[in-house]
């Protein structure tokens, strides 16, 4: 297989949607075969889509096949939509049209104990030279190709939110969730994909497929579980001379969680400790905390270019109790917070007041207001120190008109620097409507607490260092 085998998956000229129907469940939803199909048209899909349906008829306004056979042009990609017992006659149907690829959406295969039959269909798919995605998946997106091929209700959101981000999740409605909250956060994807069971593609193939993609700047990963441990380090290392960071959030921390893991997708999620190391060992950053995945990969994608020498930050902010907090917080993550020179101490003392802490962290104290420039000039000045590597912001109670004053001048400072500046703005939203949303339309990473805003900057640091090392492996070559 070339380095771009699922180029028909991700990128098919056309598309049969087998199982396609207009039907909804008991519930009022949907069903699976008319889901597919109303995402693919709803979002535009440029390709030909084929519907098949036994009963014949116009499905959506589109003409329908009694059969794959019964289609005269070639096919691409096909949608199984099909009750489980039926995939194993439509993958030969497949095979025999000469498919290239096929999503297989139906449960009820290795994850419900049914391993034979799961293995039996990758056995009969690939003897036809067709790739598999799922079963029990959830499909996938590919943004830049209008590519919807997903049954989740997340494809409801229309249109995408276009991005650096391709997010890979063993877990099709965890996925979709993340996906919607992210983009009602404001961030955008290049791709979305839900991987099932993977029984044939498995995570690293996806991963080391997107890297090659110009548009993902970043690969986030929700991960129970990997198979091919040999194929993820190719990844990893081809991810370093890529510089695009890997983003991963793994479940199964605990011994419950584990159990969790192995009975939903058929997969030992394995120990713990060892994929720690294993993520420190090969540039993989992980993130503790679910909520954290998207917005560390927008950070390092906003801030490519800006990764910080070394782990020395400088704190500004006008509150001496947040400078407090993120004193801790810096030393739980490993950052530094070095003196400030007597030198420099004596250049604040200009434009801040009297009675400001100028020590690192340095507190501007609210006063700084009545210096019209007291503040960018403290932000300019710390940044130039070459004992600072990157500067974190603490924004915290601040209403209009200050608060767009906080986020205009801090873009402005942010586009200007050639360190990294991440902000924890900590105050109400609700009265700083103009001035922080600011700071996402100028690409300034931004956080809602102070520890989030470090583990960040932690991250950004561990992928700098990793790079450096990767490197110099590299010239010992």
């Amino acid at each position: 297989m070339s380095a771009h085998s699922l180029d028909p998956i991700f990128r098919p000229a056309s598309i049969a949607v087998i199982g396609a129907s207009e039907g909804v469940s008991a519930t009022g939803a949907p069903k699976m075969g008319a889901a597919a199909l109303r995402h693919l048209l709803e979002h535009r899909y440029p390709g030909a889509i084929y519907p098949v349906n036994p009963r014949g008829g116009p499905l959506m306004g589109l003409a329908s096949y009694p059969s794959l056979g019964a289609i005269q042009g070639s096919v691409d990609l096909a949608l199984i939509l099909l009750p489980v017992d039926a995939c194993l006659a439509a993958i030969d149907d497949c095979v025999a049209k000469g498919v290239k690829g096929a999503i297989v959406f139906t449960s009820g295969f290795a994850e419900a104990g049914r391993t034979e039959l799961q293995e039996e269909m990758v056995r009969r798919a690939r003897a036809g030279g067709m790739r598999l995605v799922g079963p029990n998946t959830a499909g996938f997106v590919n943004v830049g190709a209008d590519m919807v091929a997903s049954i989740s209700m997340v494809c409801q959101i229309n249109p995408f939110a276009r991005g650096p981000i391709a997010f890979v999740t063993q877990s099709g409605a965890l996925g979709g969730s993340m996906l919607g909250r992210g983009m009602d956060q404001g961030i955008g994807f290049s791709a979305w994909i839900s991987t099932g069971n993977e029984a044939d593609i498995e995570t690293a193939e996806y991963v080391d497929y997107l890297l090659d993609q110009p548009e993902v700047r970043v690969v986030a990963l929700f991960l129970e579980g990997l198979r091919d441990i040999p194929r993820m380090i190719a990844a990893a290392a081809k991810a370093a001379r890529l510089a695009k960071p890997i983003v991963v959030y793994k479940t199964g921390r605990s011994a419950v969680a584990a159990e969790a893991v192995a009975s939903h997708t058929g997969a030992l999620a394995g120990s713990d400790r060892l994929f720690d190391a294993f993520c420190r060992q090969h540039g993989l950053l992980r993130v503790d905390d679910v909520a954290m995945l998207f917005p560390v990969a927008l950070t390092l994608a906003w801030l490519e270019g800006k990764l910080p020498g070394g782990r020395r930050m400088g704190v500004i902010s006008a509150s001496g109790g947040i400078c407090g907090v993120a004193a801790d917080e810096c030393a739980r993550a490993g950052l530094e917070l070095p003196e400030v020179s007597e030198a420099t101490k004596a250049r604040l003392a200009r434009f801040t007041p009297p009675f400001a802490s100028l020590r690192n962290p340095i507190d501007v104290t609210g006063q700084i207001r009545s210096y019209e420039t007291g503040y960018q000039d403290t932000v300019r000045t710390l940044l130039a120190e070459p004992y600072i590597d990157g500067l974190l912001l603490l924004v915290t109670m601040v209403a209009e008109p200050r608060a767009s004053f906080y986020g205009r001048e801090i873009s402005a400072l942010a586009a200007a620097a050639s360190k990294p500046v991440i902000v924890a703005w900590t105050g109400a939203l609700s009265v700083a409507t103009e001035g922080f949303p600011m700071l996402g339309a100028n690409r300034v990473p931004h956080f809602l607490s102070v520890r989030e805003a470090v583990e960040a900057m932690a991250m950004l640091v561990r992928h700098r260092a990793f790079l450096e090392r990767a490197r110099l492996r590299e010239r010992a070559r």
